[in-house]
């Protein structure tokens, strides 16, 4: 049986709507996630490059919950009664899948319900918590603490210092992957959140590098090369670097990709040319649908990357790693 303790309170768009729509268990929310009523919404969220284009978007058109619990008003002040949840908010992650795993797998935490965020790059991890040992936001710190002493892979801009407030929303989106076990049992290990609350935690920087980049005699399987070639532009894109401002470069990129990884490398070529206030979709499209059918092999993947390179994005061992 669900455990009815896991309830929050559901929100209609826009994000400036303050009274919440309903009550829901976890696995209501869990059943809008995987079902894929917001697919279409996540699919045009992650295909906007601005930052601020993308969060208006995002606040006009995704429900919101707030995972602490259920509220009469959207604020601090108007909590009627607490989920037994925490959400951790990890943003810009390297490897989403692979970090999802670690938490769900950490012997310290229960969890119930995990999935990709909105942005594509980001993870919403709820755990169960105890409010008999200390308050919500004791909490929140005692686990970022942890998290960031732990997860050497994690920094500050991973965990953000700022989102331990009772009433902090929480966007939901399509994610099939979920996942979800709203039975979980209690940790296998003691945690002792108070005393993780006073530690310092080791808050380290983000390095300005993405670990891509094979040695000149490593050859790629496809799934490999297109992993990587998404890891590239992903960074480009969190750069903001438009790599394809001249008309000679639009074009060199566009056989690069198209040659590199033929037909799944249309996408990556429309996310890196509107990263330019210059870039227009039909054209774009015509020009891809030129360059694959022009292919001939000559201007390589490896243009792509070094053009990467160029723009201040270090390439280092390729992994194969998820993004």
């Amino acid at each position: 049986m669900e455990n009815r303790s896991f309830e929050v309170s559901y929100f209609n768009p826009p994000i400036t709507n303050k009274v919440p729509s309903r009550t829901a268990s976890l696995g209501e929310v869990a059943r809008v996630v995987r079902s894929g009523m917001l697919a279409l919404e996540t699919q045009q969220l992650r295909g906007i490059s601005d930052k601020a284009e993308a969060r208006s978007y995002k606040g006009r058109n995704f429900p919101y919950v707030t995972p602490a619990g259920v509220f009469s008003y959207c604020n601090d002040q108007s909590m009627v009664r607490h989920s037994k949840l925490l959400c951790i908010d990890l943003d810009h992650l390297k490897e989403v899948s692979r970090t999802k795993q670690l938490l769900i797998d950490d012997r310290h935490f229960s969890t119930p319900f995990a999935f990709r965020s909105p942005s594509g790059d980001g993870l919403k991890w709820f755990l169960r918590i105890d409010l008999s040992v200390c308050d919500h936001q004791t909490w929140f710190q005692a686990v970022r603490n942890y998290l960031l002493d732990t997860y050497k892979d994690l920094t500050g801009e991973n965990v953000d210092a700022h989102v331990g407030n009772l009433s902090r929303a929480c966007f939901l989106c399509y994610d099939p992957d979920a996942y979800v076990n709203l039975d979980c049992g209690e940790p296998k290990m003691a945690f002792d959140p108070k005393e993780w609350a006073g530690k310092s935690a080791s808050v380290r920087k983000p390095a300005v590098s993405v670990n891509t980049q094979p040695c000149a005699c490593q050859t790629l399987s496809p799934t490999e090369e297109l992993a990587k070639a998404k890891a590239v532009t992903y960074a480009l894109m969190r750069r903001g670097a438009s790599i394809a401002e001249s008309y000679g470069d639009y074009v060199k990129l566009g056989f690069s990709l198209a040659n590199g990884l033929g037909s799944e490398g249309r996408h990556l070529f429309h996310l890196l040319c509107s990263q330019s206030a210059k870039y227009n979709q039909e054209d774009c499209e015509a020009k891809w649908n030129e360059c694959l059918s022009k292919s001939d092999g000559r201007t390589t993947i490896a243009t792509f990357y070094h053009m990467a390179k160029m723009a201040g994005v270090e390439l280092k061992d390729f992994t194969n790693r998820d993004y």
